[in-house]
């Protein structure tokens, strides 16, 4: 039941039957679906309120009802559960898709709520392309479900972890088959789903875009973001999907944002209004692929796709799932199942939860729908977590991480399972500091290796305790069984018999995979407590336990057997070289993102209440734990977060752990102090010696990890070795992110908290050693295109420190631009150094980074530093008459300092030089810089009053090129600056909209703080309007002055804080007001040279001597801004400051003084088109004219007046206006 369409119209069906007439689709209803699309984006994107999604359903219930009742007649008719199914054609039409692709599951009666909420009708929306057809027969066996993540290491990482505990917890063991594929590759996965002969359902966890184009030419296309071979970046389309899949699924779900979104629906990612075809041609319009990636799927044969359309929250995407995966466990049909998950977030009492209860989509092909299996027999005897319960049922001796609370290692684990698969390698020794989760991460291998049979050994090492964990993993394998049972005596007699045993086993039973039999992955935990450290190299392990070892190691050989070994160990060790058979993979700290996930956790298991009142000291807790996720368990969860801790003692245990990380002494606290002791730091520095810790305490240096053939020539400073700081889990390795097959070191964290600090002299010494070899193995000169900013900034506080010209002329302009995330003072401080130190070795600076250091100062509020920098590079672009500086600088040059000089004032001269640069950047093709010019020069526009000229530029111009290239953040910019326009001219909604809908979910989605938090100062001016100043306060104080001093933005600080004395001022407490305004404010804009906020400051200074009486001293100021403001062409302060001199004759009864400069300051207002000052000048003006004896021209003042106060909803002015209209009439 639901609607049946064609190309030309549909149908409301109940059954087979029809209800009411067939209805055409006309282009006017063409035109209505459009726009409620566009208007369900709206309101997603500015996470609207349930009102404005209900009144969304309202208005499509009533398009849809007509005149004919036809939907109202259907709900009451309609059984439970209610599938509402919208069946179009295979190949639907222009027309057609935008009715398959209606919000319906907004639907709403005009009386009632949600349809989705009603429990006993069970609501649920499914779309359909083609006829339906009898879908073959489920299988008879339970629900067989595989899993993937993606999470490329170049994307925002998700919490797919979550999703796949979830999905654990949601499901009973006995009712569904989980298998997990990690390598987040479709390649890979196909394999999988080959080997097992299929599965009904697959679950795909990754990022999603609708618009991804492999080349220029290419038309965009809905993609997901998989992984490589080496986990970067693998784009993948419906098309590389399904050829992966050679044994697809009944059910696809692919839980990635925008995988339900159209590859020409580009709203979904601002800027927003106009957005639909203003950036393509026809041409592009009509080669558009009209196809999501879930309708793309359907057409390529996959019967069942949900997917999402929209940015779906972490922790909505995993209730969702979790309460999926319950439903279709018990044979549920796919639609009610969908429909359940999705009234299961709209329940949710956590509103990022509910926020996103009706983005799931679900689409069906002819075959697609209804339970996706039949029967409850097992697909496999081994569950998803089989290892992991091994581990468990020893918790009281091997401390494992519940699969819920396990986070991080998705590389480490990736490497592993790599290895265990490979021909080259025995196995695995996973090893690292204590406490970082090598036994969690070992039974999470196991788990992914269902084939093999998990055997753990702990604590006992000697040939009868390893035989017994093995004949108790294989005694469902009688071969395996009587073998071990025929020589188990022999073992006891002859210890060395443990190897023929072995490779007798390994090489026999469980040598392969078959119906009866399983190869074997013996797990050796805490190898670490039969090791010992000797003097120098790596660990040994104990005479009486190198022969069981070394028997183990040559047993398990992969030319005879697909049995495996996995060993965790807190260090490496040597055993007649036999450690080459495992591959050495080494845990480091937790990332992060890993850590921050581990803290959702945490507080995901206690009230809102103690999370918020804790909510500081876990992110305390977090820091010290430094990536060690046993620490941050015992700080975080057992600490800060449990009932029975009082906030003074949790508080003292984070303190006292701070002060430990500062080679302070060992906490008070009981726990903490065991903890520690047992990682026994100070220990393992003793026994590395003397050379190796000075070798670790050189490598505290550095801020990044650094190249591990780097790392070596300090050791040879010292006669120490990384080899062994490594083995000892000192150290830790990561990949190097400029080379990725190269591997690079760092002190680990806890371990550098209880070393001294380096001196100047030392540190100095060290850069001396190292700065060249780190530049050579970073690409030198030719790297810099290729290396990201930290790396830079590495090099160039190196260099600083080395007096290395070379390496800070190459280095310093991207480090500078590296330090902009923090205080401003920071960044400007290194590129002065940088600047500094090449003058002083009388080498050129480059334009680069006196471009760099000029806009940091500006930030800063060294407007002089700034000035004297631009100048700087001005003259050498001016001196170069041998033209070796490229176009493009020359037009960058030129560009900043035109931009710098609208900010002084000097608009003419400004205007000159980005008409310059304008030029420059379109002779180069550079079309973004040559659409911000056009965007300064707008901004003199708006400066001087020319609203009209200023939008065009905006819309006609700036706007196309963002849009087309994808630059969402100037986009949102440009929007931004729109909305200024529409705000002056009263259009608040609007303007409102676009700050709220547009600008910031951009900013907060690529995470530019300051930009979101300007956003939200403007967003704050309509409350202001309002009178709710408390609100206004809130986000000054809260939001923007937060960001903005951590930044050093000692311009938009001075902005926060002037905003915050118009509400002193409004509330009367003008010594404060004006505190602000002569102590805080103007010094900035008067440091940074900002002539036009000075103005406004001097003012608003003005108005507090107007206020208590002070005229001459108020009219001395505001002359003095009406000065400044004819210098600068600015007709907006021009108006403001004639107003202001205005009211003051006004107050002293001067109207010869006053009534011209009323006059002039409405006619400059009507120019502007300022609704709100021609509201409250013209009032003023037209009773003006109405006592000079001019009703006519008065009344013509006063309609022009109140239908501006109208537009701006001034009450209180309306009256005022209407009385003194009403007065001029009757004298009329």
């Amino acid at each position: 039941m639901g609607l049946a369409l064609d190309d030309t119209g549909f149908e409301v069906l109940l059954g087979t039957g029809r209800i009411g007439p067939r209805r055409p689709l006309s282009a006017d209803d063409e035109a209505l679906l459009v726009d409620f699309g566009d208007r369900y984006i709206r309101a997603v994107q500015s996470n609207a309120t349930d009102d404005v999604f209900l009144t969304l359903g309202r208005d499509l219930w009533s398009w849809l009802n007509g005149d004919a009742r036809q939907l109202a007649t259907l709900v009451a008719s309609a059984p439970s559960p209610f599938v509402f199914e919208i069946r179009g054609p295979k190949n639907p039409s222009d027309r057609a898709w935008p009715l398959l692709r209606a919000p319906f599951e907004l639907l709403a009666p005009p009386d009632g709520g949600f349809l989705a909420e009603n429990a006993l009708s069970r609501f649920c929306v499914v779309r359909r392309l083609g006829d339906a057809v009898t879908p073959p027969a489920p299988d008879g066996f339970r629900l067989g479900l595989a899993f993937m993540a993606s999470s490329p290491s170049r994307q925002h990482e998700l919490d797919f972890e979550a999703e796949e505990a979830a999905i654990l917890e949601a499901v009973d063991a006995t009712r569904v088959d989980l298998i997990v594929e990690d390598t987040g590759n479709p390649t890979q996965l196909g394999r999988r789903l080959a080997d097992l002969g299929g599965f009904p359902a697959v679950h795909l966890s990754c990022h999603g875009i609708n618009r991804w184009r492999p080349d220029a030419d290419t038309p965009p296309a809905p993609a997901l973001m998989m992984e490589d071979e080496v986990g970067d970046d693998l784009p993948t389309t419906a098309a590389h999907l399904v050829d992966a899949m050679t044994k697809p699924p009944r059910f696809l779900f692919i839980s990635a944002c925008l995988t339900a979104t159209p590859a020409n629906e580009e709203s979904h990612l601002p800027p927003g209004a106009g957005r639909r075809t203003t950036t393509m041609s026809p041409t592009e319009q009509q080669a558009m692929v009209a196809h999501s990636m879930a309708t793309s799927l359907i057409s390529a044969g996959i019967p069942a796709v949900l997917g999402w359309d929209g940015s779906v929250g972490d922790r909505a995407a995993t209730a969702f799932a979790r309460e999926l995966y319950s439903q279709l466990s018990t044979q549920a049909d796919v639609a009610v199942a969908v429909g359940n998950a999705r009234r299961a977030l709209l329940n949710s009492a956590e509103p990022p939860i509910r926020a996103d209860w009706h983005l799931a989509r679900l689409w069906l092909g002819p075959a697609g729908g209804g339970p996706l299996v039949s029967g409850n027999r097992a697909r496999s005897r081994v569950t998803a977590v089989h290892a992991t319960k091994i581990f468990l049922d020893r918790k009281s001796e091997v401390p494992v991480a519940a699969p819920n609370m396990f986070v991080g290692r998705r590389p480490e684990l990736q490497r592993a399972l790599r290895a265990l698969r490979s021909d080259g390698r025995a196995g695995v020794l996973l090893h690292g500091q204590g406490r970082l989760g090598k036994s969690s991460l070992a039974a999470r291998i196991a788990d992914r290796r269902p084939d093999l049979t998990p055997a753990v050994v702990f604590g006992d090492y000697s040939p009868t305790a390893i035989l017994d964990a093995v004949a108790e993993a294989v005694k469902t394998n009688p071969a395996a069984r009587d073998l071990i049972e025929h020589r188990r005596e022999e073992i006891r007699e002859r210890p060395e018999a443990l190897e023929p045993l072995l490779t007798d086993l390994l090489s026999g039973p469980c040598a392969q995979f078959d119906i009866n039999q399983r190869p074997l992955l013996l797990i050796i935990d805490d190898l670490e407590q039969i090791l010992e450290i000797e003097p120098q190299g790596l660990p040994k392990v104990v005479a009486a336990s190198a022969p069981v070892l070394a028997a183990v190691l040559r047993a398990f050989d992969p030319a005879i057997t697909d049995s495996r070994l996995l060993l965790t160990s807190r260090f490496q060790f040597t055993l007649d070289n036999l450690q080459s058979r495992l591959e050495q993979i080494p845990l480091r700290p937790l990332s992060s993102t890993a850590q921050q996930k581990l803290l959702n956790r945490q507080q995901e298991k206690v009230t809102p209440e103690r999370r918020a009142e804790r909510a500081t000291l876990a992110a305390r807790a977090v820091e010290v734990s430094l990536g060690n996720p046993g620490l941050q368990d015992l700080i975080g969860q057992r600490l800060v977060f449990n009932d029975n801790v009082d906030l003074a003692r949790a508080e003292a245990a984070v303190s006292e752990m701070e002060s430990y990380l500062l080679q302070g002494e060992l906490p008070a606290e009981a726990e903490v102090r065991a903890f520690l002791e047992g990682l026994a730091l100070d220990t393992l520095l003793t026994e590395a010696g003397p050379e190796h810790e000075a070798l670790l305490r050189d490598l505290t240096l550095f801020t990044v990890p650094i190249p591990e053939s780097v790392a070596d020539r300090l050791a040879e400073r010292t006669g120490g070795s990384t080899a062994r700081l490594l083995a000892l889990g000192l150290v830790d390795a990561f990949p190097d992110v400029y080379r990725r097959e190269d591997s690079t070191l760092a002190t680990n964290a806890l371990a550098a908290g209880r070393m001294i600090p380096l001196t100047d002299k030392e540190a100095r010494s060290i850069a001396v050693t190292i700065a060249e070899p780190l530049f050579a193995a970073w690409g030198a000169i030719a790297g810099q295109v290729y290396r990201p900013a930290d790396l830079n900034l590495q090099m160039a506080q190196l260099a600083l420190a080395a007096s290395n010209a070379e390496i800070v002329a190459c280095c310093a302009a991207d480090a500078v631009r590296a330090l902009q995330s923090g205080p401003a003072a920071i960044a400007f401080d290194l590129g002065g150094k940088a600047v500094a130190l090449l003058d002083n070795h009388g080498e050129a600076v480059p334009i680069d980074l006196l471009r760099a250091v000029a806009a940091v100062a500006g930030v800063s509020g060294d407007g002089e530093a700034a000035e004297r920098l631009f100048d700087r590079a001005a003259q050498i672009i001016q001196s170069d008459d041998a033209g070796k500086i490229s176009p493009l600088d020359r037009a960058r040059v030129t560009a900043d300092q035109g931009s710098f000089l609208i900010r002084r004032g000097a608009t003419t001269r400004a205007e000159q030089l980005l008409r310059q640069a304008h030029q420059w950047f379109v002779d180069a093709d550079s079309e973004t810089e040559a659409a911000a010019c056009q965007g300064a020069l707008s901004d003199i526009l708006y400066r001087r009053g020319d609203y009209d000229e200023s939008l065009r530029i905006r819309k006609e111009i700036q706007l196309p090129v963002y849009e087309r290239l994808g630059n969402s953040r100037e986009a949102a910019v440009t929007w931004g600056k729109i909305a200024d326009i529409l705000y002056q001219r009263g259009d608040y909604d609007e303007s409102l909209r676009i700050r709220r809908e547009i600008q910031l979910p951009v900013y907060e989605r690529i995470g530019d703080t300051r930009s979101a938090a300007i956003a939200w100062g403007d967003i704050a001016e309509f409350f202001y309007r309002r009178g709710d100043y408390d609100e206004v306060l809130r986000i000054r104080k809260e939001i923007q002055l937060p960001v903005f001093e951590r930044l050093g933005d000692a311009r938009e600080a001075a902005i926060t804080w002037a905003s915050i004395a118009d509400i002193l001022y409004k509330r009367g407490d003008f010594d404060a007001a004006l505190h602000i305004r002569q102590e805080v404010e103007l010094p900035v804009y008067e440091r940074i040279g900002d002539t036009r906020s000075a103005a406004i400051a001097w003012g608003d200074i003005a108005d507090i001597h107007f206020q208590r009486g002070n005229y001459d001293e108020a009219v001395r100021l505001q002359a003095k801004r009406l000065a400044t403001n004819e210098r600068l062409g600015d007709l907006d302060g021009i108006a403001a400051a004639k107003w202001s001199l205005a009211a003051i004759r006004l107050r002293q009864e001067d109207y010869a003084t006053a009534v011209p400069l009323v006059a002039e300051a409405f006619s400059a207002l009507l120019k502007l088109k300022r609704a709100d000052g021609i509201a409250i000048a013209g009032a003023t003006w037209g009773e003006i004219l109405l006592a000079m004896g001019e009703p006519e021209e008065a009344k013509s003042v006063l309609r022009v007046s109140l239908s501006a106060a109208k537009k701006i909803g001034a009450a209180d002015l309306i009256e005022r206006i209407r009385n003194t209209l009403e007065q001029a009439e009757g004298s009329a």
